[in-house]
């Protein structure tokens, strides 16, 4: 459908365009609030001056599209594709993104407050001089991704996974970092770190946090070979293909955790919770697993080498 038909029959009084094929549609200085183009494809679509408040995007396709001065108040762009997107100046105000995936995109001056980004997914992506205030980015996965100039201030970011992000110049006080896994994540130094909740949070190098935080007063956990993590609770963490030999994870809750390919060895899990935990490849030798709960852990390929198993028997095959 060209844009000229999908005008006609928005302003006749339909409204429901779902499923519909729109690649390389081309819109400009109209409203078209309401408009439901849940699952259609807009692939390298061109959006300039369009009112979509309230629109209901969810399941679309929109990767490589080229978007600006758009509104998205209060719509639905959720399990949305926005792969290869150059997007400016925008408002998602208060607009559900659950699940949206940002691979190799690019957004500027746009306004996210309130918006719902909950289990975001983003590689190489870019964020700059963008308005995240109060924004739900909880259980994200954010890999390369910059976030330059930017208000991230009062932010959920609880639950998500940081490797190698980069918050130049950006404001994160009052910021919720609990739960965070941060593998890599560098401008603090430019940052305004005030007064973010690094609860629960943890590292896997002193250069990813702020220098100048006290990791046990902010109860942060810095995990590494020999590290004492004792009655932590480290669910669903994934800390696949890590050197952690020689660490104590007594009573600890690893259920759901990612330890596949990890050198485990010489280290202590005695009454640890590892319920569907993924040990597969992990070097299990000389491992304490002591009245652990290792009830469906995936144990295929590990190495057990004089390995205390839950009922104290010895393995090593």
């Amino acid at each position: 459908m060209n844009s000229d038909e999908l005008i006609q029959r928005y302003q006749a009084g339909e409204r429901d365009f779902s499923g519909v094929e729109f690649r390389y549609l081309e819109l400009s200085n109209i409203s078209l609030e309401e408009i439901n183009l849940s699952s259609a494809n807009l692939s390298r679509a061109k959006f300039q001056n369009v009112n979509l408040n309230n629109a209901n995007l969810s399941n679309a396709q929109l990767i490589s599209t080229e978007v600006e001065n758009t509104t998205f108040r209060n719509a639905n762009l959720s399990h949305v594709n926005l792969e290869g997107i150059s997007w400016q100046n925008l408002d998602f105000t208060n607009a559900d993104l659950t699940d949206t995936s940002y691979d190799h995109s690019t957004i500027d001056n746009s306004n996210f407050t309130n918006a719902n980004l909950t289990q975001m997914g983003g590689f190489q992506s870019t964020f700059y001089n963008c308005n995240l205030s109060s924004a739900n980015i909880s259980h994200a996965d954010l890999s390369e991704v910059t976030f330059d100039d930017c208000n991230l201030s009062n932010a959920n970011l609880s639950h998500t996974t940081f490797y190698d992000v980069y918050i130049q110049d950006s404001n994160l006080s009052n910021a919720d970092l609990s739960h965070a896994q941060i593998k890599a994540m560098s401008g603090w130094s430019q940052a305004n770190y005030t007064n973010v909740n690094f609860q629960n949070a943890w590292y896997l190098d002193p250069q990813d946090i702020p220098s100048d935080i006290d990791p046990d007063e902010a109860g942060l956990m810095f995990i590494c070979a020999g590290s004492n993590l004792s009655g932590k609770d480290l669910s669903n963490v994934d800390l696949s293909e890590q050197e952690i030999n020689s660490a104590n994870f007594s009573n600890a809750n690893l259920s759901g955790a990612n330890l596949s390919d990890t050198d485990l060895s010489d280290t202590d899990f005695t009454n640890a919770n590892l319920e569907n935990a993924d040990l597969n490849g992990a070097d299990l030798t000389n491992t304490n697993f002591t009245n652990a709960n290792l009830e469906n852990a995936d144990l295929d390929g590990v190495i057990f080498d004089n390995t205390i198993m839950p009922d104290g028997s010895i393995r090593s095959d």
